[in-house]
């Protein structure tokens, strides 16, 4: 008798090992997992746990804040994660947008209710992921609808395409055929100086102006001024100006 307890002892695994091996089934998952399904994924030698016992060794670690319990979702067992609710929400979205983007409202309607409450949680994880690039921003297309969130960023073909149409309508309206327009718009396109706006004026340094109004300061001076400024004085030298040498010997032999 005490030999079968005994056995029966050795084959229930310590719950210190139970909880490690629970929380390395998690690091693996790509979301919350019901108890089953962790007992599923368990070694053999800890399987043999009851749900009501495994369900309390999790709940034990949700205490300690080691693993993170979350709303039951399409069964009547709660499910657990190594994961807070953030984490989840980042997995929820790419899954969402993977057949392309979506605006939020429709977004938000393919997540399941207990994700988008309370609501601006969802908002600020799907702010994050945008500031982070994992998300990108699409703009609107059209004066209606709403900016969209995909996996990759917009494509400027997208736009263009659905801009052109809508010239391209007009412009038949005024007789022209598609093929006119066609012809034109390549011709436009690979003329290397066409540009769809005007170059910007670029606007004159400080340095420049100050060098464009100082000569037209000094150009201000009177004819007098400048016919005084021309002639030295007695005994000072006669400024910057370097009269050669020929020339001053001829004011001193031809005086008058």
């Amino acid at each position: 008798m005490t030999q079968m307890m005994d056995q029966k002892a050795a084959d229930t695994p310590p719950e210190t090992d139970v909880a490690a091996a629970v929380i390395r089934v998690l690091a693996v998952s790509s979301g919350p997992l019901t108890v089953s399904k962790i007992r599923a994924k368990l070694p053999a030698p800890f399987r043999s746990a009851s749900l009501e016992e495994l369900t309390e060794a999790l709940q034990r670690q949700v205490a300690a804040n080691v693993l993170f319990q979350y709303p039951r979702y399409r069964s009547q067992q709660d499910r657990f994660w190594d994961r807070p609710m953030e984490a989840h929400l980042d997995n929820l979205f790419r899954e969402a947008l993977q057949e392309g983007p979506l605006g939020w409202v429709e977004l938000r309607r393919k997540l399941p209710t207990y994700a988008v409450d309370p609501l601006s949680r969802a908002e600020a994880v799907l702010t994050e992921l945008v500031a982070r690039g994992v998300l990108h921003r699409h703009p609107r297309t059209g004066k209606r609808g709403s900016d969209r969130f995909g996996l990759r960023p917009p494509d400027a073909k997208e736009y263009l395409q659905s801009e052109l149409r809508e010239v391209f309508r007009v412009l038949q309206q005024l007789g022209f055929s598609e093929a006119q327009l066609r012809a034109a718009a390549l011709e436009l396109l690979h003329d290397e100086e066409w540009s769809p706006t005007a170059p910007a004026v670029q606007p004159q340094s400080s340095t420049q102006e100050t060098a464009q109004t100082e000569p037209r300061e000094s150009s201000a001076s009177t004819p007098d001024e400048t016919a005084a400024s021309a002639v030295p004085v007695q005994g000072e030298p006669s400024g910057g100006t370097s009269i050669p040498g020929g020339q001053a010997a001829n004011h001193e032999t031809h005086p008058g």
